[in-house]
């Protein structure tokens, strides 16, 4: 696989810096804005099975709202029927209120029906109306639209978002089959508000490709699981990043007053830290973490999130300190660190490397790369082509460049049985 070149895939750097009028900022008490929907919504923890972490779009949909909160009660492997007997959904209804807003996706999981559990658990029929028993435009409007019309909330539907899957001809395969449909008609049926998921992230990733997209994709730490590592249908963390700032540009352009609501600050919300970097790049190759957490650098705080991750990093040489034995974890990545990390890695879970230094004869900028950059660099290079700019090498590395870099190095790495099936969405969308 060879993805986009590293910085060509910044569409973050687009995307949170584009300004979307007034925020009201006078408003007294936050409204809440309640998630249901499946694993592509939801929240995650360590997520040990895989490299590369899944995240839900409801994790990072905060990042795009004002005076408003955030809770997102969508479940892993759950459809419009089976969240119904969760807990979950006793918090919906016991704290949804009025002035409130319910954003429901589902569609993944009620098309299930390979096992008689499912049918009796998860599946609902994509023919019937709202008034259907057991069809999901019924689910949808039975179990969450009019319960928050009588709590006196705001329901706004989404279609189920796309999975990373194509066509020949580059076009990304309709996988929803009628339940897309459904979300749209029931919308329309009901006046109420909806935000087209589907069409928007199909047309992100038409736009992408097959590679491109892999930045935006869990992937497991076994290679013989989803479509050799890669997991097609769940988001990583840059990808939910991506995906719910569409969700909440669509908000703001569905015709609901949750537009009030929804801002974009313009921050720097796309950088990545030397520290979460080389975080991910642990995880991506998997390295054991070392035991001994006192074995980091003077200003790691080994009371905060993993550091264990950057101890066994300093253990396996992939990273060093400065001059004074810092590690400088909160600073900015640039590109000359990112292959300097990046090539050591590869080093560490036995990937040769070319280091003959010659091939930056024609870089043009030879002597901007730093002396201890350059063989990793070069090796890079060597490895990848035009993965790698030529651009300033202390340009600053964006997060969607540093998702590319994961996996470029997990299938480096990795070596996939190319006659290998991939898992059937049932296997990779299984109740957990």
């Amino acid at each position: 696989m060879r993805l986009k070149a590293i910085l060509a895939l910044s569409l973050s750097a687009v995307m949170f810096t584009t300004g979307m009028g007034a925020v009201n900022t006078m408003a007294e008490e936050k409204n809440k804005i309640f998630i249901v929907g499946d694993s592509t919504a939801c929240k995650y923890g360590s997520d040990d099975n895989y490299a590369v972490p899944r995240a839900g779009w409801g994790m990072y949909l905060d990042m795009f709202t004002h005076d408003a909160e955030v809770v997102d009660l969508a479940k892993s492997g759950r459809s419009s029927k089976s969240l119904t007997v969760e807990d979950e959904y006793k918090t919906l209804l016991n704290d949804m209120g009025k002035g409130d807003y319910l954003l429901i996706q589902f569609g993944h999981n009620d098309a299930k029906k390979s096992s008689e559990e499912d049918i009796q658990t998860r599946y609902t029929d994509p023919e019937g109306d709202k008034d259907t028993e057991g069809s999901f435009k019924n689910s949808l409007y039975k179990n969450y639209v009019v319960p928050a019309i009588e709590k006196g909330a705001k329901p706004i539907l989404i279609t189920p978002i796309s999975r990373r899957s194509f066509n020949d001809d580059g076009t990304v395969k309709d996988t929803h089959g009628l339940y897309d449909d459904c979300v749209r008609e029931l919308a329309k049926e009901l006046d109420i508000p909806c935000v087209d998921a589907t069409k928007l992230t199909a047309e992100l990733y038409k736009d992408e490709g097959l590679d491109g997209t892999a930045a935006f994709h869990a992937i497991y730490k076994d290679v013989t699981k989803g479509d050799k590592g890669h997991d097609n249908t769940h988001l990583n963390h840059y990808g939910a990043q991506i995906v719910a700032y569409m969700i909440a540009k669509g908000l703001r352009e569905s015709g609901s007053d949750i537009s009030e609501l929804i801002s974009f600050s313009g921050g720097n919300t796309d950088s990545i830290s030397r520290y979460d970097f080389t975080y991910g790049i642990v995880r991506t190759i998997g390295g054991e973490y070392a035991e001994n957490m006192g074995e980091t650098f003077p200003d790691v705080d080994v009371l905060s999130s993993d550091t264990t991750a950057i101890a066994t990093a300093k253990k396996l040489g992939i990273v060093t300190g400065d001059d004074k034995g810092n590690f400088d974890p909160n600073g900015v990545l640039s590109l000359q660190d990112l292959c300097t990390i990046t090539a050591r890695a590869l080093r560490s879970a036995g990937v040769e490397l070319n280091t003959d230094t010659s091939v930056l004869d024609s870089y043009g900028r030879k002597e901007d790369i730093k002396p201890y950059a350059r063989e990793s660099y070069a090796a890079l290079l060597d490895l990848w082509g035009d993965a790698i700019p030529t651009v300033n090498p202390e340009t600053v590395i964006d997060k969607g460049s540093a998702y590319v870099v994961y996996s470029l190095v997990y299938d480096e790495i990795n070596e996939a049985d190319e006659n290998a099936e991939a898992q059937s969405i049932d296997e990779i969308e299984k109740v957990e």
